[in-house]
């Protein structure tokens, strides 16, 4: 093998820096300006103007991994344990996930109808009678496992039912339409 070379030119490409950071919960500090506008001040050199709280994984792990976002929607950071948070950052965060993840349990179907595509439901919830539209219902219902259902109405509104299994006939047979 004279005159050939043998040797392998590998190429290595550095790893690709992740688009936000891992946040130490004791360096963030949450609160509200004079213009009730949420703040993000990330340890005494960054500060981010209305800013929103969201869960990285809402469904599966909701107690865990709180993400930032800024005005644009990009992701300043995450805090994987939030109890890590001072008090009053930990309470501002809660009241914001609770708002933006407001999401009433369904218990019982009253009425379901059909219309050209777009699904009309009375039901009743822990939060009282609600009325809510659908469109193309078996694209706005998920299947979350164990029985949980999750459907999002034509406002963005979340609506959950916990056990489908466990309803009253009617309500499964009404839900079963949709499943």
């Amino acid at each position: 093998m004279d005159g050939v070379d043998m040797s392998v030119q590998v190429s290595v490409e550095p790893e690709k820096e992740p688009d936000f950071e891992y946040l130490d919960p004791a360096s963030v500090r949450l609160f509200r300006s004079g213009r009730g506008w949420l703040m993000l001040e990330v340890g005494d050199d960054r500060c981010y103007i209305d800013v929103r709280v969201v869960r990285s994984f809402p469904l599966s792990d909701p107690g865990h991994y709180y993400g930032f976002l800024n005005a644009k929607d990009r992701v300043i950071g995450i805090i994987v344990d939030p109890s890590g948070l001072d008090p009053g950052s930990r309470e501002i965060a809660e009241q914001e996930l609770t708002r933006r993840y407001f999401t009433p349990i369904i218990s019982r179907f009253i009425r379901m109808r059909e219309e050209h595509g777009v699904v009309y439901s009375d039901v009743e919830t822990n939060l009282g009678p609600r009325e809510f539209v659908v469109k193309g219902m078996r694209d706005s219902i998920l299947d979350l496992g164990d029985g949980r259902v999750l459907i999002n109405d034509v406002e963005g509104n979340r609506y959950m039912v916990k056990d489908w299994h466990g309803l009253d006939s009617k309500s499964k047979k009404l839900l079963e339409r949709v499943l």
